[in-house]
């Protein structure tokens, strides 16, 4: 079954233009979206803040809920400036979180695990596969090599990583090398 993130990103930017902040449930015409025959919901939450630069985009798995939850904190000032950044974040965060729910479909890593260093938490080998597939996914749409795509996303999100200069090194070569695009 095909995946169609298009349509989940194009859902979250028609609420996104519309300047409201909140909580949205998504799809607003369905119950769930059906990936992988798993009936998935999307939790939305928009919100302002003027004191970022541009925005901030995060998502989160919940396997035992069918859940990705979606985070959008942006400068309301830049808004009309950033949707191609926007749309590139959205698609590698859907690739990525909708990689988990394949993983667990097919019981291929423990999504449980605890780790309490951001290293450990990004060398895990399922956020290593979820990120590949999110990495993948930005460099084929905005036509750029994956190794260009994965040491920029490292640098842009330097507050969401939390990791040191060395960290960040390993973890782009533990990526390239198993993304089969050395």
């Amino acid at each position: 079954m095909r995946i169609n993130i298009r349509e989940i990103v194009k859902d979250i930017l028609s609420i996104f233009k519309k300047g409201e902040n909140g909580i949205f449930y998504l799809p607003q015409t369905n119950d769930f979206y059906l990936i992988y025959n798993e009936e998935i919901t999307i939790i939305l939450v928009i919100e302002q803040d003027k004191n970022i630069e541009n925005f901030i985009v995060d998502g989160n798995f919940y396997q035992h809920d069918d859940i990705i939850n979606i985070n959008i904190t942006y400068n309301p000032k830049n808004k009309t400036k950033m949707l191609y950044d926007l749309i590139g974040e959205l698609n590698e965060v859907l690739a990525h979180e909708l990689r988990h729910l394949f993983q667990v479909i097919n019981n291929t890593h423990d999504l449980n695990s605890d780790e309490s260093s951001s290293f450990s938490y990004y060398s895990q080998p399922h956020e290593i596969d979820a990120q590949i597939s999110g990495f993948k996914r930005i460099a084929k749409l905005q036509k750029k090599p994956f190794k260009d795509v994965v040491i920029n996303w490292f640098k842009t999100h330097k507050d969401i990583h939390k990791l040191t200069n060395s960290e960040v090194n390993k973890i782009v070569n533990i990526l390239i090398s198993k993304s089969g695009n050395n």
